[in-house]
């Protein structure tokens, strides 16, 4: 055989100028179809000059013979049928051409060419269709003339936002339907590749032959490949940069996916719980191509590394400009893996990670290693998985199965906070099919009455909460419907009655989010009805240019009257209404979704004015970088009562309750637990016990009287139990809670969007020296009626409230002024009261 030539690095195109008989316009929309010299799958091509006459070859009647004068080990014809008859009921597998190659010894080989096996009709734009014919019906031995390519990875047209996630320019997901492509390129191995061949010749049984392009091959490969991908590692010198987005590699003569970062170079503190995204200068690509393929790494449009496919396979490595190319060994295994139970061997849901020692991630079949491709994941509800920091994990119901590298293997898993996390290293053997994990469970909260459950979850389906609830072991998640501007989320979802899974063990309802950009948010919980509007008050919340149609306050009106909880979303903000709500008595909770010193503040400045209000935790899922009971909260119903959605809320609604974000924190009074009432004469002390337990690390401890840490254990090194008993002072009415934290003057983070401190906190227990439980505060007063003149003012002043023309509101009152201000008006009255009792 001959040296490939350099040019086409082994493909040489075949001149059929001489042979063009026909327009490109018997192509439908053929003006569209680019000619000339061109390049597909990394093969050059010499298609027609689209300036002449003729640029295609018809052949009908009298057999065409192509001039080739070489030899070559396989040639790659663009050819197509003129005639659309397969779609007129032709049959497959008929023969319809013959193409013959002409050796100059005198030998001749015919290759039979058949329907929907090498050939095919060329496609049309079917503008009366629905489904194109052609679509699904290429030929079983060819390709079409238009390959797959990557969708921009960080931007593209709103319109093409499903299509992104497919990651290749799919014409299956084009509206309408446009022509990729109009030739087939039909492969096929040369007979005799030591003999040159003098010509092709072509001749048709019946439809007309269009030829495009032929190109013949020197190289002893299929053109088009026919191995699966495999993975390759990158190594970046740092004078190259770091692994980011705006890297990609490219592969001339095959496909490659996105370029990622591997993980778990820097494993978290708490195994399955995230790793800190960090510089990496480690990536890893998928790569599927012919052994004459280069591969090439830019940024951006600039070439940083090239390196060639068969080079890289047989050295195992490359180095080139500061680029380490690696193919690690790609065997690999299909295994189903079993997640049990320590204590019971059943299957437990929970949420897993697989990783290579390389740090490329092999996710369970149906969930993703990287979700969005590491971009933004706000309304996104992907396939039940998370990310956390640099770590994707998938929800699984305690089985999965997928593909697996040999070797070495590690392994995450994790299940809320009750269950020790596990990270482990496993050996993957040729031939294994079967994987079995054991998680073990710490402690049991609900063996003594305490049950977990997240305030505040959006956009995910009620299916996909279920499934990622009973992943993280939340018994109960409130999926709220809301409006964010002219999107509207979740409204299939509501159907006024609790989700229970099969197993009895997770409910999910469907309640609302009702939000004003200036007044507040609040979730409305255990709805039998929606209340609407959802939003109001123009943006963010509500549509552009929107009214002021109604307050907080009503909409607590309209869900207690349907025997409903209301919760004032991450309070205190947005700090608009929450102190006509609090005065007035139609808060049934407060929400944390992250600690902060300032918000903390804020709940203490309402207890110690006397105002008894339930603490409880949500996480406000927006994101598939945060987990459903990343912050929960723990209710506490009464062993003689089953737990269900209702039970739980009524928890919620006596403050029987305390958040965390890992901790399991108990905290005991006297015998009495967070909501409860204790009488104790005035001028004595009480015995206050607080234990946390946490599968991460904490470092302190306190117990708060009043809004002042009475009693604190601080360790020198991070634990994982810590306990504090003190007898505390009591003068007069008095409320005590507790709270712990994660370690250090920041404490502890989670690897979650918004970086949430670990931490808990207890609602209060409530101690009365009185007839009534009584406390006040002349300063809070002040500032609650501060924020009632604030939000009337707001009202009366500056929200857009004037309709044009004739209006007749929902509430139906013909004084619409009046009826948003009568809750404010109310408050006033109730704080102007208190202040003047106590002068």
């Amino acid at each position: 055989m001959p040296e490939p030539s350099t040019e086409g690095r082994g493909y040489r195109p075949v001149d059929l100028t001489a042979v063009f008989n026909a327009p490109r316009s018997v192509l439908d929309d053929g003006e569209s179809y680019p000619l000339g010299p061109r390049t597909l799958y990394g093969i050059p091509f010499l298609f027609g000059d689209e300036r002449a006459d003729a640029a295609l070859l018809r052949v009908s009647g009298a057999a065409v013979g192509i001039p080739v004068e070489r030899a070559f080990e396989w040639m790659v014809i663009a050819h197509a049928l003129e005639s659309s008859d397969l779609f007129d009921g032709q049959t497959v597998g008929g023969v319809c051409a013959h193409y013959t190659l002409l050796y100059e010894d005198g030998h001749t080989e015919r290759l039979p060419v058949r329907r929907r096996f090498e050939i095919g009709p060329t496609p049309r734009l079917w503008r009366d269709r629905a489904i194109p014919l052609d679509w699904g019906q290429t030929p079983f031995l060819a390709v079409p003339d238009a390959q797959h390519r990557l969708m921009p990875r960080t931007h593209g047209r709103f319109d093409a936002a499903g299509a992104r996630f497919v990651d290749i320019d799919d014409p299956q997901a084009r509206s309408p339907y446009v022509l990729p492509y109009r030739f087939y390129l039909w492969p096929f191995r040369n007979p005799r590749p030591d003999v040159p061949v003098r010509a092709l010749e072509i001749r048709s049984l019946g439809p007309s032959v269009l030829i495009g392009a032929v190109t013949t091959s020197e190289l002893d490969e299929d053109p088009f490949g026919r191995t699966v991908w495999r993975d390759v590692l990158l190594d970046l010198d740092p004078p190259t940069g770091t692994v980011s987005e705006e890297l990609s590699v490219t592969v001339d003569r095959g496909s490659a996916t996105y370029l990622y970062r591997r993980v778990g170079g820097v494993d978290g503190p708490t195994p399955a719980w995230g790793a800190p995204v960090e510089e990496e200068r480690r990536a890893y690509v998928r790569v599927a191509a012919t052994p004459s393929a280069q591969l090439t790494l830019r940024r951006g449009t600039s070439e940083i590394s090239t390196c060639g496919w068969k080079d890289l396979l047989a050295a195992g490595s490359r180095r080139d400009r500061g680029i380490t190319w690696c193919v690690p060994d790609a065997g690999r295994t299909w295994v189903r893996t079993v997640v049990r139970d320590a204590a019971t061997g059943e299957p437990v849901p929970c949420r897993i990670h697989f990783r290579s020692t390389d740090g490329v991630p092999y996710p369970p079949h149906g969930h993703h290693g990287h979700i969005n491709s590491d971009g933004n994941t706000w309304n996104l509800d992907i396939g039940g998985d998370v990310r956390l920091g640099a770590t994707t994990y998938s929800y699984i119901d305690g089985t999965c199965e997928g593909w697996l590298p040999l070797g070495e293997v590690t392994v995450e898993a994790a299940r809320g906070f009750e269950y020790q996390p596990l990270r482990t290293t496993v050996t993957i053997r040729p031939g294994q099919a079967e994987l079995e994990l054991t998680l073990t469970r710490m402690t049991d909260m609900a063996a003594t009455g305490w049950y977990s459950g997240d305030t505040h979850v959006h956009f995910v389906s009620t299916l996909g909460a279920e499934l990622e609830a009973r992943g993280e072991d939340v018994r109960v998640t409130n999926l709220l419907l809301s409006q964010w501007g002219h999107l509207f989320t979740n409204t299939e979802e509501f159907t006024g009655r609790p989700h229970t899974s099969a197993d009895g063990h997770t409910h999910v309802f469907a309640g609302q989010e009702n939000r004003s950009g200036m007044l507040g948010h609040i979730n409305l919980l255990g709805l039998r009805h929606p209340i609407m509007p959802w939003c109001t008050g123009g943006a963010e919340e509500s549509e552009l240019g929107g009214g002021l149609e109604t307050t907080l306050s009503h909409w607590a009106d309209e869900c207690h009257e349907q025997g409903g909880t209301v919760v004032l979303a991450h309070f205190p903000v947005p700090n608009g209404e929450v102190a006509a709500l609090l005065a007035t008595g139609r808060l049934d909770a407060v929400e944390m979704i992250a600690y902060d010193p300032y918000n903390i503040r804020e709940y203490y400045r309402y207890l110690n004015a006397g105002y008894r209000v339930t603490l409880v935790g949500g996480t406000d899922k927006m994101s598939s970088e945060v987990p459903i009971g990343l912050i929960r909260t723990y209710a506490h119903v009464p062993p003689h009562e089953d737990l269900d959605y209702w039970t739980w809320c009524q928890a919620v609604r006596e403050g029987a309750t305390f958040v965390t974000s890992g901790p399991l924190l108990r905290l005991d009074v006297g015998g009495h637990r967070p909501g409860q009432e204790i009488r104790v004469p005035a001028d004595t002390t009480v015995r206050v016990q607080a234990r946390a337990e946490s599968i991460f690390a904490i470092d302190r401890i306190e117990i708060v009287a009043n809004g002042r840490v009475v009693a604190e254990h601080r360790s020198h090194r991070p634990e994982y139990v810590l306990e504090l008993a003190a007898d505390v002072p009591i003068a007069g009415d008095s409320w005590i809670a507790a709270r712990c934290y994660g370690p250090g003057a920041d404490v502890a983070r989670h690897h979650d969007v918004w970086a949430r401190p670990i931490m808990a906190h207890t609602s209060p227990v409530y101690l009365c020296t009185g007839e009534d439980y009584s406390r006040f505060d002349a300063l809070t007063v002040e500032h609650m009626l501060n924020l009632v003149d604030g939000s009337l003012a707001y009202i009366d002043e500056r929200s857009r409230r004037l309709w044009p023309g004739q209006v007749c509101h929902r509430h139906g009152q013909e004084d619409h002024l009046a009826f948003l201000r009568a809750p404010f008006l109310q408050a006033r009255d109730l704080l102007q009261r208190r202040a003047g009792e106590q002068r």
